[in-house]
């Protein structure tokens, strides 16, 4: 897992090092995204120079970026879950590996079958690839966007990184998200993978639903199988809610060194519950509580490093900033997390109340990378630790999309399938535990709301930006003007499914 920057010019060659200073100072940006003795491992060619910031994991001892092969260079921020699938399948063709790692075995998979090598691979990634012969490129992203990536062209240059803070100060450049499951050569922008438009199958309506239920179970174990599959001791952000004790105790089947983690304010109902589970399994598990004072003085972290500012990602970022510093603190590199789950299964209020349940799920999933995955990356990576996200499994979520609602919610119960599935791994009181919302969960509650309403008010924002983008609750303003504060692009649209509140389903795009 890495932190990747790249620059590529249009126009002459460049000779007077300007490129090496330019890339140097986006990697720093992100150094939080590596290990300290890894920062800008990079190359500089003739019109392009890139580099990586890499958070050793797989084949820590012989695995380096940049990787090359066959004339073409990868920089890779990832990890692939079907690493070993597809090494085998490279070698009964007749190519040879010096490395444990799954950069190697992507590089490799790209020289095999170039272009259609994206659609082979499973996994969390941003990537650029440079070809030596003619200064090409190629740029993709994983179908969820589970890794982050960011582009800017002009007339002159095309940049690239994993996070915004990158292009801070760049004036002649205004960031985009790259869109998941996308590649770019500097002529073509393509989708790869559909996974995100994938309907319900009619065929699956006629399906048994307990081999419906059969098949999500050996989908789901397959999942955490492969996203513990480390030599490292493996970290489970740990709420007491159905998701991440799912995750929890499937890991524990796979994985001998599992470890929960909880944080929440004193009393809290996830405390209480986690606490519980874990004396009652014999897990291993590390609880901090925290306090308001606690959560509003890392505010501006939060907003720096989590680089969003629409209030509920903002607020639950708070909780999960201190989970992941705690992960950190018990020296850990690699965590899973229950994510993705309420998106693919319909998991929220909301769902009950929509009439089109089924596309509210594919809108939601669609905008997972700007919402809950982005927060659990971000607030990861600024402590150095990997989170993989076993319900986003290509397998897994694919199946998930394409079951008919009704598995979904089932008289009222939200996430049914999964509840039928994992009952046989946890006990009833998790298995029949509603949803319950982070703020609520976590002991948080409405206080952050109240306090940002409060700062509000002593707030001007400039140019009329809170009026253009429609945003009337004060909270929304406060951590706007937080944003805005970290030289961050401004929005310039927002969009919403009409009739519902904001903290469910907003979200924005930024200038071109």
């Amino acid at each position: 897992m890495c932190g990747i920057a790249a620059i590529i010019t249009k126009g002459a060659r460049s000779t007077d090092g300007t490129l090496a200073g330019a890339l140097e100072s986006m990697l720093l940006r992100i150094s939080h995204r590596g290990d300290a003795e890894n920062f800008g491992e990079s190359r500089i060619a003739d019109r392009w120079a890139a580099g990586t910031n890499r958070l050793a994991i797989t084949d820590r001892e012989h695995g380096v970026q940049p990787i090359a092969r066959d004339g073409l260079t990868l920089f890779y921020n990832g990890e692939l879950f079907n690493t070993d699938l597809l090494r085998n399948e490279l070698v009964e063709l007749g190519f040879d590996f010096e490395t444990g790692t799954d950069t190697e075995v992507v590089l490799t998979a790209y020289v095999a079958w170039g272009k259609e090598a994206l659609t082979r691979l499973s996994g969390m990634y941003a990537l650029v690839i440079f070809s030596d012969d003619d200064d090409s490129f190629v740029v993709a992203r994983d179908p969820f966007g589970i890794k982050p990536l960011y582009i800017s062209e002009n007339d002159e240059s095309v940049l690239i990184a994993s996070e915004l803070k990158s292009f801070n100060d760049i004036e002649s450049h205004k960031p985009v998200e790259f869109e998941p499951g996308h590649w770019y050569d500097g002529s073509t922008y393509q989708r790869f993978s559909t996974v995100l438009d994938v309907s319900p199958d009619p065929g699956q309506y006629r399906i048994d639903e307990g081999a419906l239920i059969h098949r999500y179970r050996d989908l789901f174990h397959a999942a955490v199988r492969s996203h513990v599959d480390t030599d490292l001791p493996v970290a489970v952000t740990f709420s007491g809610g159905i998701d991440s004790a799912a995750v929890l105790a499937a890991a524990r089947r796979y994985h001998d060194n599992v470890v929960a983690f909880t944080v929440g304010f004193k009393g809290s109902a996830d405390i209480a519950v986690a606490r519980r589970y874990c004396e009652e399994q014999g897990i291993a598990h590390h609880v901090e509580e925290i306090s308001l004072s606690d959560v509003i003085a890392a505010i501006p972290t939060v907003v720096q490093y989590g680089e969003f500012f629409e209030a509920i990602d903002a607020m639950d970022s708070c909780i999960s900033y201190f989970a992941y510093r705690l992960i950190q603190r018990h020296g850990f590199k690699v965590a899973v997390c229950g994510e993705g789950s309420d998106e693919l299964l319909g998991g929220y209020d909301l769902f009950r109340i929509h009439p089109d349940p089924i596309e509210l799920v594919r809108y939601r999933t669609r905008n997972l990378r700007r919402t809950d995955i982005q927060r659990v990356d971000r607030m990861s990576m600024v402590h150095s630790v990997e989170t993989r996200v076993p319900f986003l499994d290509l397998d897994l979520a694919t199946f998930t999309l394409g079951l008919p609602f009704s598995v979904k919610m089932r008289n009222g119960v939200e996430k049914w399938i999964l509840r039928q599935a994992v009952a046989d791994l946890l006990p009833d009181y998790i298995v029949h535990r509603p949803k319950i919302r982070m703020p609520d969960g976590s002991g948080l509650k409405s206080q952050l709301r109240e306090y940002a309403a409060e700062m509000a008010a002593q707030i001007e924002l400039p140019g009329g930006v809170d009026v253009r983008l429609g945003l009337t609750a004060p909270e929304e303003r406060y951590f706007l003007a937080e944003y805005l504060e970290q030289g961050y692009p401004v929005p310039v649209q927002r969009h919403k499914l009409a009739g519902y509140d904001y903290d469910e389903t907003g979200y924005f795009t930024f200038v071109s």
